[in-house]
């Protein structure tokens, strides 16, 4: 590696470069080659650095999210959304999370929250089965998909607003109670 190093802070104009570069290969053509692996490499690590490995089990937070989505209960998922940073992305052991469901109940609400909280409801991550979210929508004639996407993107500012709301309730709070606690001496308790 060392003979790369040197290679590329210039010490030969003329060099060989790696062996998948050809035999007398300029400089700037070897230069040239580099950029192109580390573009690729690049390229490789955005389009696939984004679908984070989750693994798939069950779990109360995702039955609770499961039947709030079905149910229509858009104060339950918000309560679920905020309860933990990995809601939106959490998934069962069939593959499937809040993304799914929200697709195979048409819960225009619950895919603006996904959306709010930063998921992607056309993400192309498979579940167990290998089918994507919205092939639960696909599947179902009745589902109008561009129909619920233009509902739940209306939907999304709305839904970050109420959740920044809903921080800030929670941290004036926590605030409150800490000052409270401050003022207690031991012999209080």
């Amino acid at each position: 590696t060392q003979q790369w190093v040197e290679r590329a802070q210039g010490e030969s104009s003329s060099c060989r470069g790696p062996p998948w570069f050809g035999v007398g290969v300029s400089t700037a053509h070897t230069a040239m080659g580099r950029l192109s692996v580390l573009f690729v490499l690049a390229y490789f690590v955005a389009a696939h650095g984004e679908e984070e490995e989750v693994e798939f089990a069950d779990t109360p937070l995702l039955s609770s999210l499961w039947e709030a989505t079905k149910d229509n209960n858009n104060d339950g998922i918000d309560r679920l959304l905020d309860s933990s940073t990995y809601a939106v992305k959490s998934r069962s052991e069939d593959g499937r999370g809040l993304a799914w469901w929200a697709w195979e109940f048409q819960n225009v609400y619950a895919l603006g929250a996904i959306m709010a909280y930063g998921g992607d409801v056309l993400s192309t991550s498979e579940d167990s089965l290998g089918s994507p979210a919205m092939a639960m929508c696909d599947k179902n004639p009745d589902c109008d998909k561009e129909a619920l996407l233009s509902k739940a993107r209306s939907m999304v500012e709305d839904i970050k607003r109420r959740k920044e709301e809903r921080e800030k309730e929670r941290q004036e709070e926590e605030d409150f109670e800490a000052e409270a606690d401050e003022g207690l001496d031991d012999d209080e308790f």
